[in-house]
């Protein structure tokens, strides 16, 4: 009886136990799957990626290649995309910033933006700010230049227009040396111009009628339009026995075409400079720089009445010469024969600095010799030249350096601007932009020229800039 309650009692407590093994299996494999999970998997995510390779020139590229999209190139992008820069390297980001638009003084001559520039689509050449273009399109995207330390962005279509008169060689201008940089400026400019573009050049002296052409029409840059041009300007003014429009190696005319709808003023009677930049805006240019040493404005003939006005006070002027004890009709004449001799003494003046090997004076008005600051040239020189006053003089001893009325007077200038307004009206379907430079001498205070010439400029979409020996100078000595 005994062992049947023992063995009653085992078998009944079976099913607790295996139902307590259960448990601890379960509970054992869902400590394992925790454990692994969690410790195991933290320890993973922490372990650090293999290192990348990373260089900085295929960054540099594909950031080049991403300026040259956003130029507008063959492999343009979406703006969004493109705005993406992928390189940080110093090197990739380092671009050729934009050169600014400068206004006066030897700071114009700073250095130019541009030298070789390497990457796609990047043009070459010392002075020109090359913007990046298309996959092979040799810099013909954002493309600028610097003539005499202005730049410009356009030069598809250049012309220059440059005064070449007597005046400009003045000893207070620099003479020939100042001349010699603006001329090697412009043969440098147009060696630079890029495939594609166009050129010409206008050269004007002190007369209405006395200007060179180049070519009658705008000439591509190409390598022998540019050897051309080359032989053709370099003995411009570089010899004191030749000078002005026909130093060139070869002129050719200016002939005014006949253009319908300009409605342009008969009466007007346009000053060298203006006839020139005619000239050139009829070559239907994008971007003209005119270089000149002065200003003038227009003429007009005077009306009857206002002439008789002048007359009468002419009248007056001569009968108090007669009171004087001075011919009136032989002012003239007197005047004359005293400029002649003044102008035979110069003559003998330069052979002698020519002889020595030194530059001689140029002057367009026999007036210029009695200035004192070419005087004193003279004298430091080792010269005198004095003017015989003769006949010519009144009570004090002052010259009459005019007597008589003109038939012309002066207009305002905004008549001026005026003609030019209309020039471009009606010879360009889209206006030029026009630079202007006035060259002056250091003691020269052109105040009436440099307003003029900056109203041209700012009306025109150009900018305005004085050349001064020192500035020439600056230029000469950047080595550009």
């Amino acid at each position: 009886m005994k062992r049947l309650s023992g063995k009653r009692a085992w078998t009944g407590g079976a099913p607790l136990l295996i139902s307590v093994a259960v448990h601890a299996v379960v509970v054992a494999l869902a400590g394992v799957y925790v454990v692994r999970e969690t410790v195991l998997a933290k320890r993973r995510g922490f372990e650090a990626p293999p290192a990348r390779e990373s260089t900085s020139v295929p960054r540099a590229v594909e950031h080049r290649l991403r300026v040259a999209r956003q130029g507008g190139g063959a492999a343009a992008v979406s703006p969004v995309s493109a705005q993406r820069i992928l390189s940080t390297a110093a090197s990739a980001l380092a671009l050729a910033p934009l050169s600014e638009l400068p206004t006066t003084g030897p700071s114009l001559f700073g250095g130019a933006a541009g030298g070789a520039a390497a990457g796609v689509g990047l043009g070459r050449g010392l002075g020109i700010a090359a913007g990046a273009g298309g996959a092979g399109s040799a810099g013909q995207g954002l493309v600028s230049l610097r003539f005499l330390g202005l730049t410009s962005p356009r030069v598809n279509k250049v012309v220059f227009v440059v005064d070449v008169s007597r005046d400009l060689m003045d000893i207070r201008k620099g003479g020939f040396k100042a001349f010699a940089v603006i001329r090697e400026e412009m043969i440098r400019l147009v060696g630079e111009l890029p495939p594609g573009s166009e050129f010409g050049v206008v050269l004007f002296g002190g007369a209405a009628g006395d200007i060179n052409l180049f070519a009658p029409q705008l000439m591509p840059a190409t390598v022998a339009a540019k050897e051309a041009f080359f032989g053709w300007i370099r003995p411009v003014n570089a010899r004191p026995d030749r000078l002005g429009t026909h130093s060139a190696t070869a002129f050719t005319p200016w002939q005014e075409r006949n253009v319908h709808g300009l409605s342009l003023d008969a009466s007007l009677m346009p000053p060298p400079w203006v006839r020139a930049t005619q000239a050139a805006l009829e070559l239907k240019p994008e971007t003209l720089f005119l270089v000149t040493g002065s200003a003038a404005s227009a003429l007009r003939k005077r009306s009857e009445a206002r002439r008789e006005t002048l007359e009468r006070r002419n009248d007056l002027a001569k009968e108090r010469l007669k009171r004087q004890g001075i011919d009136p009709e032989g002012i003239a004449q007197a005047r004359t024969a005293a400029l002649a001799q003044a102008r035979k003494e110069l003559q003998a003046v330069n052979a002698q600095l020519q002889a020595q090997g030194k530059s001689p004076f140029i002057v367009a008005d026999t007036k210029r010799i009695f200035q004192p600051d070419f005087q004193a040239e003279l004298k430091r020189a080792g010269f005198s030249i004095t003017l015989d006053t003769t006949g010519w003089a009144d009570a004090q001893g002052k010259p009459i350096w005019e007597l008589g009325v003109s038939a012309h007077e002066k207009v305002e200038f905004t008549d001026v601007l005026t003609h030019l307004a209309r020039l471009q009206n009606g010879l360009l379907r889209q206006k030029a932009c026009i630079h202007t430079f006035l060259f002056v001498g250091p003691d020269e205070s052109p105040k009436e020229p440099v307003e003029r010439l900056t109203a041209v400029a700012q009306r025109n979409g150009g900018k305005f800039s004085l050349l001064t020996t020192r500035v020439l100078e600056s230029l000469a000595g950047s080595g550009r």
